[in-house]
């Protein structure tokens, strides 16, 4: 049954983010003014304390932030192989094809408007967004999977949204993405993180047949 879901995400991710590259390459005119609408609200908030915020928000998803609890995963024996590689695996993936993948086959530049900060880069999809939704959503995963704590379950979960869209927000605020840059990034997040989740059981059968031989 999860196996279904998953595949049911996967697909309605996947049908979802490109039918948003399309209206996006095309500079589909209700998108843009949509675009335009949600930062003109969003701007009207702007304050130097919020930008601070902002952009520390904005370095939750940045390697060095998550780098250490990876390798902390990594290093003791208990989480090493159910949460430590995945997540290392997984969160290299992510970083791989959208900064570097994506962001250069579309080629699609940042809003012309007000930038708070100087990323450099193009725009679409928002790296940030996507690996914010793979990171946590993942830990999430693994959580309930391996903690038999419901509280802390239910707690890191309602964080883990949180933090998401914060996130998202951030980069909207500061003025390097716009609302269609950070959905695409969720939408592309989510496309990942379901392809690794239907690889996971092939790939565990295919090293316990290795290691039987």
């Amino acid at each position: 049954m999860k196996s279904k879901k998953t595949k049911v995400l996967f697909f309605s991710s996947l049908i979802l983010f490109v039918f948003l590259t399309i209206l996006v390459i095309t500079e589909n005119a209700p998108v843009q003014v949509f675009n335009d609408s949600i930062y003109h609200h969003i701007s009207k908030t702007i304050h130097p304390t919020l930008t601070t915020i902002s952009t520390l928000i904005g370095g939750l998803t940045h390697w060095y932030s998550y780098a250490p609890i990876i390798l902390l995963l990594i290093i003791i024996p208990k989480t090493r192989f159910n949460v430590g590689i995945p997540m290392a695996v997984t969160l290299s993936i992510s970083a791989i094809t959208g900064p570097i993948i994506l962001k250069n086959v579309f080629a699609i530049e940042r809003p012309n408007i007000n930038p708070l900060i100087n990323p450099g880069g193009f725009g679409y999809p928002s790296g940030h967004s996507l690996n914010a939704l793979v990171f946590f959503t993942a830990l999430s995963i693994l959580i309930w999977r391996y903690s038999s704590n419901i509280l802390s379950k239910k707690a890191f979960t309602i964080f883990a949204v949180i933090a998401i869209l914060l996130v998202g927000l951030s980069r909207i605020y500061l003025g390097v993405h716009t609302v269609t840059d950070v959905l695409g990034g969720f939408l592309a997040g989510g496309v990942i993180l379901c392809a690794m989740l239907m690889l996971e059981n092939p790939i565990k059968d295919k090293i316990s047949t290795l290691k039987n031989q």
